[in-house]
């Protein structure tokens, strides 16, 4: 496959609002709101979105927290502990493409600005696209997660 593929261009609809001052996993995320504010050319179209409970926020990994060039291999959560694994089994930012997303409640909507609870974006993220969480397409009930994964999150 060639690997000249060509750039792409997204507009950046507005910026994440929040107390996260830089990239790791936090323990707390769930508590912190984030405030999403849209360019206002963007606002409209925030129309109707409080009717849904969830959104999925599209964010810019704007701080680059392992400069250089990006593995294609590294162990979850930076920690030896766990097994090696692709770049594309991990949800971390140390990525190609430095593209984050996040589920979260929406909590409220005013103009051109929407506050959330527990996006895992930093605060000045830049905000890619918004779009509503529909259970029907979005959950999937009886997915699995790797082992190490779910030895994770019972810490």
């Amino acid at each position: 496959m060639d690997n000249k593929l060509p750039d792409l261009a997204v507009k950046v609809l507005g910026v994440v609002r929040n107390e996260i001052k830089e990239s790791g996993r936090r323990t707390d995320i769930k508590n912190i709101v984030s405030e999403i504010e849209l360019y206002d050319s963007f606002a409209d179209g925030l129309d109707r979105l409080d009717e849904y409970s969830h959104i999925t926020v599209i964010y810019w990994y704007h701080v680059e927290r392992h400069p250089g060039p990006h593995p294609v291999k590294q162990h979850p959560h930076n920690q030896d502990i766990y097994p090696l694994v692709g770049i594309f089994a991990l949800r971390g930012s140390n990525r190609p493409n430095r593209i984050g997303m996040c589920a979260v409640p929406l909590l409220e909507r005013k103009g051109n600005k929407i506050k959330v609870s527990g996006l895992d974006a930093i605060n000045g993220s830049p905000v890619i696209d918004i779009k509503p969480y529909i259970a029907r397409i979005d959950s999937i009930p009886d997915a699995k997660v790797s082992s190490w994964e779910s030895e994770w999150e019972k810490r």
